[in-house]
């Protein structure tokens, strides 16, 4: 029987790297996405015949949907949902988007399904939310399930983001944030459905196993840290940052309460006009009204291509990323590769800490003003870190990446096989 492994995701996050992972040591069966980027499918092929301006902004948006080290023949691309989805979540319809996002991985699912009974494999390895009904096929079929489950549980985000709601209202763009009670019964079909589950931080593993969610899985989840992309993030020495200028913080992702946008954007006001800069790269999560209070102190950029966010990161002197909930932000290890300092909050992967940045042990607007002003006062500290930096990103390369998931392959398929 093969021992290759299917990869599927109808979006992106970290799949990327596992398909790499397991395509790099000969594992990977087939990798299944929505969208990947190929110049001579459609409808990519058109680029050449758009108005350069439009063709500049396409080329931008299919870039952050391309990665050169994943072999063309052992990807697949199914559905549309994917386009409107993003579509209708850069317009800021996100309830909509998230009906589309649940039509799109059904279509999906069924597609994977497709792909399995044409190329068998011995273990498919999926994502939250969009793997109960290929895992369900598989289980027929005696193949192995492993479910990455790129976030915490949902009943325990339920339950912290209500307390940051009644607190920081004017941040959120709808009180409907809560996750709903069917995503939470689809994600307990895949917690079932799956022979193991791979996390990436304890914070992460612990949300699940949290009481109010599913103790029962202790024995089923593993931890296996995620990497950074070394095509992207070329590892090598710090560069040299000036002493003599403002600290350049800088925060990347999603700009929005989950990750404690409102925490750096109230600290940030607080600090010495000429002592700092604050540059958010990513998609603003923010009503624009609440944001306007805050426009004249920070950079906004759009959510940019990977290839791109390695320049914010040399760019800038220090990270900042107060998440309240997370799974494992890669943001983080690509800082470290970069040589970028971190703050960043306990409820994420640690590994920077505390040799390339501190840690925040309590999430409020006083904890993160007070590590934003030590850096400012204490350059000699913050070189330190950016020096310390760049050997502890050698720890979470691709190649250490790949060495986790043969392990844990080697064990889930020897217990199931």
């Amino acid at each position: 029987m093969t021992r290759k492994v299917g990869v599927f995701h109808p979006g992106t996050q970290h799949s990327w790297q596992t398909a790499r992972a397991l395509q790099d040591t000969d594992r990977l069966g087939w990798y299944a996405t929505s969208i990947f980027y190929r110049g001579d499918r459609w409808p990519y092929r058109a680029l050449p015949y758009l108005p350069a301006e439009l063709r500049q902004r396409l080329t931008a948006e299919f870039g952050r949907f391309y990665h050169p080290s994943l072999s063309p023949e052992l990807i697949w691309t199914f559905g549309f949902h994917e386009w409107i989805e993003r579509g209708l979540s850069r317009a800021g319809l996100r309830r909509l988007a998230a009906k589309v996002n649940t039509a799109g991985n059904e279509a999906f699912a069924k597609s994977v399904c497709g792909l399995i009974a044409r190329a068998p494999v011995a273990a498919v390895w999926g994502y939250d939310t969009s793997s109960a009904d290929v895992f369900a096929y598989a289980k027929q079929r005696g193949i192995v399930r492993i479910l990455d489950k790129t976030i915490g549980d949902p009943r325990v985000y339920n339950a912290m983001m209500q307390e940051i709601y009644e607190e920081y209202k004017p941040f959120f763009s709808s009180p409907r944030f809560a996750v709903p009670q069917s995503t939470i019964d689809l994600q307990d079909r895949e917690y079932t459905l799956a022979d193991g589950i791979v996390v990436g931080s304890d914070f992460c593993r612990d949300t699940i196993l949290d009481p109010r969610a599913r103790p029962d899985l202790a024995g089923k989840i593993d931890v296996l840290p995620y990497c950074y992309d070394d095509v992207f993030f070329k590892p090598g020495p710090p560069p040299l940052r000036p002493t003599d200028r403002p600290v350049r913080f800088l925060f990347l992702g999603q700009a929005g309460p989950r990750k404690g946008i409102h925490l750096l954007l109230k600290a940030f006001a607080r600090l010495p006009r000429n002592a700092a800069t604050l540059t958010i790269v990513g998609q603003l999560q923010v009503p624009s009204a609440t944001f306007r209070q805050y426009a004249d102190l920070v950079t906004l950029i759009p959510t940019v291509p990977r290839a791109a966010v390695a320049d914010y990161l040399r760019e800038s002197d220090c990270l900042v990323f107060p998440t309240y909930f997370e799974g494992s932000p890669i943001t983080i290890y690509e800082a470290l590769a970069c040589g970028c300092a971190v703050i960043q909050s306990k409820n994420s992967n640690l590994d920077a800490i505390p040799h390339a940045g501190m840690a925040l042990e309590r999430l409020d607007e006083d904890a993160v003003h007070a590590a934003l002003m030590y850096v400012i006062d204490n350059r000699d500290v913050l070189q330190s870190w950016q020096q310390a930096a760049p050997p502890i990103a050698e720890g979470f390369t691709i190649a250490a990446y790949e060495k986790a998931v043969l392990t844990y392959l080697d064990k889930i398929l020897g217990t199931k096989g």
